[in-house]
């Protein structure tokens, strides 16, 4: 599994101008996938071992101008379309997608917003100030029952 991570990162390498930038994106790959907390740039550093100095240098990955996030949501786009299967629905892509809504108790912290909240529970207030995370994804495989999709899904 390893080998075949790193084959697919080696393919973002021209994404980036300098290679300390890249190294960086590596760590921050490997980072997102080994963690076990959700405690952002700190969990990266506890969950590698790297050293707590490092931090200051992960933090400045992020705002670096070497990369742009286009090129890497191409990049991406072009290794999902070459691995597997993209299922259509008359001739668009399949996208999934979820989100969910956490309340905060603070009002002025950084990205929380006034968010309306839609339940039939008369005991939750229509609105809340909280974080909103949502999450977009291709649906990508291989169809094996053809019963349990419509006929206007293929597999191309």
């Amino acid at each position: 599994m390893i080998t075949e991570i790193s084959l697919i990162l080696s393919r973002f390498r021209d994404c980036f101008s300098r290679a300390a930038a890249f190294n960086w994106f590596v760590i921050v790959i490997m980072g997102f996938i080994l963690r076990l907390d959700h405690h952002g740039v700190t969990s990266m550093i506890r969950w590698l071992g790297l050293k707590p100095s490092l931090y200051t240098g992960l933090l400045w990955f992020f705002r670096t101008s070497s990369w742009h996030l286009k090129g890497i949501q191409q990049r991406w786009w072009e290794i999902v379309l070459s691995h597997c299967p993209v299922l259509t629905v008359a001739g668009r892509h399949l996208i999934v997608g979820d989100g969910i809504k956490v309340s905060k108790e603070a009002q002025k912290m950084p990205g929380v917003k006034k968010l309306h909240q839609e339940s039939d529970n008369s005991g939750k207030p229509p609105y809340i100030y909280g974080h909103h995370h949502g999450v977009l994804g291709i649906l990508a495989g291989w169809v094996k029952k053809n019963l349990l999709y419509s006929p206007m899904c293929r597999a191309p």
